[in-house]
C-alpha cells in the first residue's frame, strides 16, 4: 500500500465476494502505485469482525510478531484485508480472485458490522498518526470520520430538562393542593 494512502478515511468502494462458499462483503481499497495498474487490484477488508481477527492472527503467526510492533504506515489497511491480485500479495495474505464491486446502497451487511470495521481502521490510523506526530489536518480528518461513525450509536446526555423536571415544584404544589382539597372534602362532609 502506498504511504500516501495510509490515512485514507474512506474506502474506494465496496465489494461482494465468496469465501469458502459463504457470501461476504467488505471495503475495497485500491492499490496505489506509480504504474498503470488494473483498478480491481487492491485490498478488501471484510466487514465480519471474526474474519478480520483471523486475518490478523494469521499475519501474527506467519510474521512471529505482535501486530502492535508490526504496524507501520504501509500496513494499516492491509493487516486485516484480503488481497485481490497475487502480484501484491504478501506471504500471509489470501487472494480473492472473484469479486464484484457494489454500491453502498446495495450492502446487505448490518450497519453495526460496517461501523465496527470502519472504527477499527480509524482507531489504528489515529494511533499511528498521533505517534508519528502527523499534521493537525490529518488528525482532524481521521477524528471527524471517527465521530461520524461513532455518533449514530451514541446517545448523548440530556442537557435540557424535560418538561416534567422543569415544572416539578409546580406539579408537587398542585398535587399537594389536590390532596388537601380531597382530605378537606371528606373531613368536612
Amino acid at each position: 500500500m502506498s504511504i500516501f494512502n495510509c490515512y485514507k478515511t474512506q474506502p474506494d468502494g465496496y465489494a461482494r465476494f465468496e469465501m469458502l462458499g459463504k457470501p461476504m462483503e467488505g471495503e475495497f481499497y485500491r492499490y496505489d502505485s506509480f504504474d498503470d495498474i488494473d483498478p480491481k487490484v487492491g485490498y478488501i477488508r471484510p466487514f465480519d469482525k471474526v474474519i478480520r481477527q483471523q486475518l490478523i492472527d494469521n499475519l501474527q503467526t506467519r510474521q512471529s510478531i505482535d501486530l502492535q510492533r508490526f504496524i507501520a504506515k504501509d500496513d494499516l489497511i492491509i493487516c486485516d484485508a484480503y488481497v485481490t491480485d497475487k502480484h501484491i500479495q504478501s506471504p500471509y495474505q489470501i487472494v480473492i480472485d472473484r469479486f464484484d464491486f457494489i454500491d453502498k446502497y446495495e450492502l446487505v451487511t448490518d450497519q453495526e458490522a460496517i461501523r465496527s470495521c470502519r472504527v477499527d481502521l480509524l482507531q489504528r490510523q489515529y494511533i499511528l498518526a498521533s505517534n508519528l506526530k502527523e499534521p493537525k489536518e490529518t488528525m482532524d480528518s481521521i477524528n471527524a470520520e471517527y465521530l461520524r461513525w461513532i455518533t449514530p450509536c451514541y446517545e448523548p446526555l440530556r442537557y435540557e430538562r424535560k418538561w416534567s423536571t422543569k415544572h416539578r415544584e409546580g406539579l408537587l404544589r398542585f398535587g399537594a393542593l389536590v390532596v388537601i382539597a380531597v382530605l378537606a372534602y371528606f373531613h368536612f362532609r
